[in-house]
């Protein structure tokens, strides 16, 4: 049976993307990510501004309706899908810099049997292993693109079609050597806000059972997470309370907050954008992602990503004051699979501070994109980034930063 009486069901979600792609002058090309059980198409609009090249915009995927009975997060990614489409100022400089992939219906036979698993009674949303293909032909089809588009934020919208009052963002788990736990938690602490100005309660964040840090990772953020370094979060409405106008401001409010964050350095990493491309340590000291543009960033957070899985790796910085300098010592104790040709270090060292030269392996560098440094700073710290085009696995090499401070004791 069909779920018309339900809204939006599988065919609005068709009816809405035909809609958009008919537009004149839309931002939208669709493609299929695949079939489901029963043969229906798993349709997937990718927006972005046609005219500005996509080298330097970052890659957002956003999937909803994996449980096909959830219906509040195909409304809320419905919302954003149209809003993108529209002539809002805002959402034509989101498109200038961002690629926004959304797939409304993960799971088209669910939607139209009104059921969360999928033609073969398989939960698409909770089978997705980290050393398998996923468990269902939906989830195959979700999983390869995604893994191949590496985003740097990827979203998972549900609903609590069970009928709990919770409506909150909840976080995917993220590598510990990273800072992703800490930005995810800022990030869905400014989607919280944006729900209240919209005048919904949200909840605060935490982790459904299938997060708890004892359980499989079974979900497609956690995946992504583990395999490309996305940052991964899912979002949830109330149903069996709120309604399809309830559900489609809230999403709408909360997304829109969310991609804000690509629009800015909100982080103070150094370019604009979502913080993936700090891919170890803190801003104190930190394995980056190298590259001048987003695209050739988020290659080398791929490779990197897959090369500190499979190796013992340290980068690590000693007290400034002993030694007179900043140090960073960067050692593989193995260097097993593809060895990534080029990598990018970052210190932030206390204002007042003025730097006199940065060192790697003893020779100088001069400021570059390829190969040598560049220098910004905030209200309290100094930031240097050194730009390495050398393998990254290998022996103990050091980069060192001298400079000028009443804090060093030389």
């Amino acid at each position: 049976m069909t779920t018309r009486g339900a809204r939006p069901d599988y065919l609005d979600v068709v009816e809405t993307i035909e809609k958009l792609r008919a537009q004149p002058g839309s931002p939208a090309r669709v493609i299929s990510l695949g079939r489901s059980v029963e043969g229906r198409d798993i349709p997937c609009a990718i927006c972005t501004d046609p005219a500005v090249p996509d080298d330097d915009k970052q890659h957002v995927f956003i999937v909803a309706s994996q449980h096909g009975s959830e219906e509040s997060g195909r409304a809320m990614v419905l919302a954003l899908l149209e809003w993108l489409g529209s002539t809002d100022p805002e959402a034509r400089e989101i498109l200038k810099r961002q690629v926004v992939a959304i797939a409304p219906c993960g799971s088209p036979d669910g939607a139209m049997h009104d059921n969360n698993r999928n033609a073969q009674g398989i939960d698409v949303a909770h089978t997705y292993p980290l050393d398998a293909p996923a468990g269902s032909p939906e989830g195959r089809a979700l999983e390869t693109f995604a893994i191949d588009f590496a985003p740097e934020l990827f979203v998972d919208a549900h609903g609590r079609a069970g009928g709990g009052m919770k409506e909150h963002a909840w976080l995917s788990p993220a590598w510990n050597w990273s800072c992703d736990r800490f930005f995810l938690i800022q990030m869905s602490a400014a989607m919280a806000e944006a729900g209240e100005a919209a005048g919904f309660p949200q909840a605060e964040i935490s982790p459904p059972a299938a997060l708890d840090p004892n359980a499989p990772p079974d979900l497609l953020g956690a995946k992504l997470a583990f395999q490309v370094k996305s940052l991964s979060l899912g979002l949830e409405s109330i149903e069996k309370y709120y309604r399809e106008e309830d559900w489609r401001v809230t999403g709408l409010a909360r997304l829109r907050r969310l991609l804000r964050f690509g629009q800015e350095d909100a982080f103070g990493l150094g370019e604009p954008g979502y913080p993936c491309s700090l891919i170890s340590g803190t801003r104190i000291y930190a394995i980056k992602a190298h590259g001048a543009t987003a695209a050739a960033r988020r290659r080398n957070r791929v490779e990197m990503t897959a090369f500190l899985r499979r190796n013992f790796c340290i980068a690590d910085r000693g007290a400034d004051g002993p030694e007179g300098c900043a140090k960073i010592r960067v050692l593989s104790k193995t260097c097993d699979g593809p060895n990534p040709q080029r990598f990018a270090l970052l210190m932030r060292i206390r204002k007042p501070c003025r730097v006199e030269s940065v060192e790697w392996k003893r020779q100088r560098l001069e400021p570059g994109a390829e190969h040598g440094y560049r220098l910004w700073e905030d209200g309290n710290a100094v930031f240097v980034q050194a730009n390495i085009a050398e393998p990254f696995g290998g022996p103990e090499r050091h980069l060192i930063v001298r400079y000028e401070s009443p804090w060093l004791n030389r």
